[in-house]
């Protein structure tokens, strides 16, 4: 009798033992799962906001670039102060497109980017019709085309 109780002790001892095992596993297996979810969706995230980031600089770009263009073809021999002020923002806001792209991995959108950036400055600086609006407008749309597409494949 003592050692069928003996027996039935190591058992129930292997069998909580057994358990403790297994659930320590499937502990350790969900908490890598749901690490390795995290990495993902802080990636995505990370993502996804360098597209919207270079898409809202590469409008303000674009905005900076009409007022100045404008100004600049208004006053052609003599800079106003408005036009200076143009070209600052102009400047800053070239400076911010170039750091918000330097974050896009996305090769496509960054050579949107780059083709839009070169048609735009030309389409609303320049006198002369080397590049029309409706060169820069396909470009733009190029631009949020690829932007599209990429928040759309990062998901």
């Amino acid at each position: 009798m003592i050692v069928r109780a003996v027996s039935e002790a190591g058992g129930a001892l292997d069998s909580a033992l057994i358990a403790a095992v297994v659930s320590l596993v499937v502990a350790l297996l969900g908490a890598l799962s749901s690490a390795r979810l995290n990495r993902r969706e802080h990636r995505y995230q990370r993502r996804r906001a360098a597209l919207l980031d270079v898409q809202d600089a590469a409008l303000r770009l674009r905005q900076a670039l009409a007022a100045f263009g404008e100004l600049a073809r208004a006053n052609p021999a003599m800079p106003t102060k408005e036009l200076l002020d143009a070209e600052r923002e102009f400047d800053r806001a070239l400076g911010l497109l170039d750091v918000m792209l330097s974050r896009v991995d996305t090769e496509p959108v960054r050579h949107r980017v780059t083709a839009w950036r070169l048609v735009a400055q030309v389409s609303f600086i320049s006198s002369h019709d080397a590049s029309s609006p409706a060169d820069e407008q396909r470009a733009w749309s190029a631009l949020n085309a690829a932007v599209g597409a990429a928040l759309t494949d990062a998901s």
